[in-house]
């Protein structure tokens, strides 16, 4: 405003000056023309000598004849706009003189300056400086945005460390700013991180340790008795069909009786390594005594048993040191098919009997005990596998998949999703997923079914509006493939409106076996904003440090973690367990619910989640 007001009162004495300068140089020149009555050359004097930039008025009044010459010039300039004439004014000066000639006074004149040169100076200087000013602010701005941006760079910092830290995440500790106030901040908040972090690891150290102790074997780290124990009691109270392998090792006895333990340890722990290649989502591996092994495999036929039972011998045979291969193998194995009469004790006697069996054929010590091999019902349900995967490719071709649905609800009863449990309807025939599951996946077809399965599912749900959400298993052989991780891509892009309606469950073997096929998977499901989950939790007895890399919306708990909580040791490592996960905000759901007293029982181990015949007594069954 100072430079605008100093440069209008420029302008304003610069109109003036101007003007006497004009009037005193026309006085000179009209002099002569006005003695002389020469009206004709006085006026062409005068428009030779005012023009319309300066001035908007001369009149030249002759006094001997009382003449009058006078010219008006417009003064509208469009370069200015009107708003800013308004707003600065500029007021026109007018000035009269008085020709004379020695003392004869010949006329009189009066100029009126013009103020639209000024107005246009005027304008273009509040231009330039307008300009000017913008020009400073923005690079004032600039540098003052690179200033803050280093000022405030360890605040960003902090923030991003605060947000990540409330999902539990620690990476390094933060870089020490230069700026003394902050970092002080810096150092107490990364003094801070590192103990949030150490103390994530201890609590889930601490689980671990309890679960070890609980239901793991401490020297080969396979499970334990009573681990095996429990799932041998599920898998008894269904119907589902499948074996069990007791592995009896010499080598192993010899080597603790006559080496020791620190021996006998050692060879425990090579066969534990190399026979848990057998570990599947569904298998479990036991180490029952100082040199027993049990192997329980539900959904199995006899010939895939009796692999497994050479497999286990073939392995306990490279222990041996037996350069010419001519040694006897010193180990033996019974293999028990199950009968659907047979509880506990009958199915460990028939065990112990097929083992000692065994060790009476030092050529090849396996026997293979299956009693209902030859029965109408056995005939029907043991299918070969190329059997079983061309009945499911008839019910895909055919559509005969129907679905069951089990609500799993929280500590409120609120519905967090139901899972679907698919089966095949052909004719009279009912064809549960567990009879030909196991078939599908040692062929590595499981990705069909579960294409056609979600693709049901998804036409659904789009249809259906009021149906709840849903939670779809995936199989081991379609977590990884890469076909199938393209087409499940695609499907979720394309639904979207499906995300928050459709959660995948993952098994938990897959986070441990193929960890890196699996993150890609998940890293696809989070980025098209669906859920997962993780299925028998806990059944591997891997450190479950892994929850917080992956993220699960929630996990199911192994059976056998949720069976005795009545136990306090094994109470504490649900807790512990339940505990780790509920810190990282994942929901904790426990499965084969039958009571509400165990109900009640698991919401004081903080328990989120419960699925089972308490909780849907009566399964919704839907037909595709």
């Amino acid at each position: 405003m100072i430079q605008l007001h100093t440069t209008r009162n420029f302008l304003i004495e610069q109109q003036s000056t101007e003007m006497d300068n004009a009037i005193s140089a026309v006085g000179m020149a009209l002099a002569p023309y006005l003695e002389a009555n020469d009206k004709v050359s006085a006026e062409s004097v005068i428009n030779a000598t005012f023009d319309s930039s300066f001035y908007s008025e001369v009149t030249l009044s002759i006094l001997h004849d009382e003449a009058e010459i006078k010219r008006t010039f417009p003064s509208k300039t469009t370069e200015v706009p009107d708003w800013f004439s308004r707003l600065i004014v500029i007021d026109t000066i007018t000035k009269s003189s008085t020709l004379t000639s020695g003392w004869m006074q010949l006329a009189n004149l009066t100029v009126t300056s013009s103020s639209t040169r000024a107005y246009s100076q005027l304008w273009q200087a509040s231009m330039q400086l307008v300009f000017g000013f913008a020009v400073t602010f923005l690079f004032g701005l600039v540098f003052l945005a690179l200033i803050l941006s280093a000022v405030l760079k360890p605040l960003k910092l902090i923030q991003l460390r605060a947000k990540a830290m409330s999902n539990n995440q620690f990476g390094e500790p933060l870089p020490i700013p230069r700026i003394r106030e902050l970092s002080d901040v810096v150092h107490a908040f990364n003094h801070m991180s590192s103990q949030l972090k150490v103390h994530f690891e201890q609590q889930a150290q601490e689980a671990d340790n309890l679960r070890i102790r609980a239901y793991q074997d401490p020297v080969s780290g396979l499970a334990n008795r009573s681990y095996l124990m429990t799932q041998l009691t599920s898998w008894l109270s269904t119907s589902q069909e499948g074996g069990i392998a007791l592995l009896k090792v010499d080598l192993i006895a010899d080597a603790y009786a006559q080496d020791g333990y620190e021996t006998g340890d050692h060879l425990v722990q090579i066969l534990a390594a190399k026979i848990n290649i057998l570990a599947t989502e569904h298998y479990t591996i036991a180490r029952l005594s100082q040199s027993e092994f049990m192997l329980l495999a539900p959904r199995i036929t006899a010939a895939e048993l009796k692999t497994i039972g050479q497999i286990m011998l073939q392995i306990t045979f490279e222990l041996q040191s037996d350069p010419l291969n001519i040694a006897p193998t010193q180990a033996a194995v019974g293999l028990v098919m199950r009968n659907i009469d047979d509880n506990m004790s009958t199915l460990l006697a028939q065990a112990d009997n097929a083992l000692t069996q065994a060790k009476q054929h030092p050529q090849e010590p396996l026997v293979l005990f299956d009693i209902a091999a030859n029965t109408t019902k056995t005939r029907q349900t043991t299918m070969g596998k190329q059997q079983w995967k061309s009945l499911v490719d008839e019910a895909i071709a055919n559509k005969l998949f129907k679905f069951t649905f089990q609500k799993a609800i929280d500590q409120n009863n609120k519905i967090l999703h139901q899972e679907v449990f698919a089966y095949i309807q052909k004719g009279n025939q009912r064809y549960s997923a567990g009879q030909f599951l196991g078939a599908i996946e040692e062929l590595n077809v499981g990705k069909y079914m579960d294409m056609h399965i979600i693709e049901e599912l998804f036409n659904m749900l789009s249809n259906d509006k009021s149906a709840g959400n849903v939670a779809i298993n995936i199989t081991q052989s379609s977590v990884n493939d890469t076909g199938f991780m393209r087409w499940l891509a695609n499907k979720m892009q394309s639904t979207p409106q499906l995300k928050e309606r459709i959660l995948f469950e993952l098994p938990e073997i897959c986070f441990i076996k193929n960890s890196d096929n699996t993150g890609l998977l998940c890293e696809i499901i989070n980025k098209n904003n669906f859920s997962f989950g993780i299925d028998n939790f806990g059944h591997n007895f891997s450190s479950i440090s892994y929850l917080n890399k992956f993220r699960p919306a929630y996990v199911k708990l192994d059976f056998a973690y949720t069976n005795q909580i009545d136990n306090q040791v094994k109470a504490d490592v649900l807790a512990s367990i339940t505990r780790t996960a509920n810190n990282l905000s994942i929901t904790t759901i426990a499965t084969r619910i039958e009571t509400s007293s165990q109900q009640e029982k698991l919401s004081k181990l903080m328990i989120r989640g419960f699925q089972g015949y308490a909780v849907d007594k009566m399964n919704n069954e839907k037909s595709i």
